[in-house]
């Protein structure tokens, strides 16, 4: 339980109480972009990464609310689902699942975190201006097959 505990607090907890904080200032200004970030995993399943998934499931489903309750302010809301990534973290945690979830998507290989980073540059710039409410996913390909 306290494993889910800490899976909650940091990826639903933290960033509700970060952007209830933010959220009225940027709409008050009248622009401001938010990119939460979620994971590829809430859409195809990977064995025993249940309450990884279902938080960031629930981050995902805060995104899509906050896009509609900050509609008309010039504040976008987005999410980014990365797919397998190398990072310090997975490679400390489960490197052969990280590498072989990379090899099995159409792109054939993992991520630098680097790639996911411009993706959400992307998200937060003026170049996706129109962009709002979203899930971009930058997995490699590996949610369409």
């Amino acid at each position: 339980m306290e494993g889910f505990q800490r899976l909650f607090d940091v990826n639903v907890r933290a960033p509700f109480f970060l952007t209830a904080a933010l959220l009225p200032g940027m709409a008050a200004r009248g622009r401001g972009s938010v990119v939460n970030v979620s994971t590829s995993a809430t859409t195809f399943a990977i064995g025993g990464g249940a309450a990884y998934a279902a938080t960031k499931a629930a981050l995902e489903s805060l995104t899509r609310t906050w896009a509609v309750e900050f509609r008309g302010t010039g504040v976008r809301v987005n999410a980014i689902a990365p797919g397998a990534t190398v990072t310090e973290g997975t490679q400390a945690l489960a490197p052969d699942v990280v590498d072989e979830v990379g090899r099995t998507s159409p792109l054939g290989r993992t991520a630098s975190a680097r790639e996911i980073a411009e993706a959400i540059v992307f998200l937060a710039s003026p170049r996706a201006s129109y962009v709002h409410g979203e899930l971009l996913f930058a997995d490699g390909g590996r949610t369409i097959g």
